[in-house]
This record gives structure tokens, sequence and C-alpha cells, in this order.
């Protein structure tokens, strides 16, 4: 499965010490050079999630690909997505991906009137549990650092939990 992760995904994901083994289970993850850059940004101000993206960047687990068509970037921006974000929609329709990785809402709201499948953070942890690549300690204290973080609300959080006990 071809998926383009957008910069709060691999943050999160890097955060919680997951997004090595996201890669592993959608096989095909790639991010747009933008996105790549500001995630980036974060080695200058000492953050280890973004050093945890560098590596899997360097062990080819994560690609990074750029935009050919600026018109698809421009398309994204007519529905208001700008940024890492729009050129994620942008490498999502080009690559002709299955899912979008998006915790922005902005995007996740437009995802049926921009034709684009969204997945987000907390629902690719719960993936990974409900297939058995983390155990249910791991996947509860992924979601007690998702929770510290302070992007997602405690109402999703708890509902996610539930999931997971399944």
């Amino acid at each position: 499965m071809l998926i383009v992760k957008d910069a709060m995904v691999l943050i999160h994901l890097a955060k919680i010490s997951l997004l090595e083994k996201s890669c592993g289970y959608f096989k095909e993850v790639i991010t747009p050079r933008l996105v790549y850059e500001e995630v980036m940004e974060g080695l200058s101000k000492g953050y280890a999630d973004a050093r945890v993206v560098e590596n899997l960047v360097n062990e080819r687990k994560l690609r990074v690909v750029r935009v050919k068509d600026a018109t698809l970037v421009k398309k994204a921006n007519e529905f208001n997505i700008k940024g890492g974000e729009a050129e994620a929609v942008a490498l999502y329709w080009q690559e002709k991906a299955e899912m979008l990785a998006t915790d922005d809402d902005n995007v996740r709201k437009k995802a049926v009137l921009i034709d684009v499948r969204t997945i987000g953070t907390l629902a690719i942890v719960l993936r990974l549990k409900l297939a058995k690549l983390i155990d249910y300690m791991k996947f509860k204290e992924s979601i007690t650092e998702l929770r510290k973080i302070g992007w997602f609300g405690d109402a999703i959080l708890d509902k996610a939990l539930m999931e997971g006990t399944k």
C-alpha cells in the first residue's frame, strides 16, 4: 500500500517511537520534499523526531518525492490547503496513493471534496495494535504520550483506547 505522510503524522509517530513500525506496516511510505524540509528544521532545535525521520529516509524506509506538477499544488491551494499539506495532497494525487496520512483538520474535513482517502496518527496506532505489531502496553503508552503532546482531544483518545482493547 502506498501512503503519503504529512509533517504532523511523521512527527507524532516519531515522538511515540512508532514511525518505523508504521513504515513497515504500510510498505511504501512517501512524503513530499516541503514536508521533509519542514520536519528537518527540527534538527537545529534538537528535536529527536527530526533525527528519526532523517534516519528512516537514509535507510530508505521513507522516501522523499518531489511534486512534479505545480498545477496539482495550485489545485490544492484552491481548496485553501497550503504549504506542506498542499504538497502532501498534490503528491497523493500525483502518485495515485491509496492513503494520505494527515492530522490536519482542514484537509480531513475536505477529504471527500478533494477525493482523498485519509488516515490519522491515532488510526495508524490502532491499526498497529490490531495487527499485533505492538502490544497493549505499547498501545496504551502511545495514547498517553499523544495526550501529553496535546494535539488530540481527550474524547478521541479515550475512544481509541476503547477500540484498542478489542
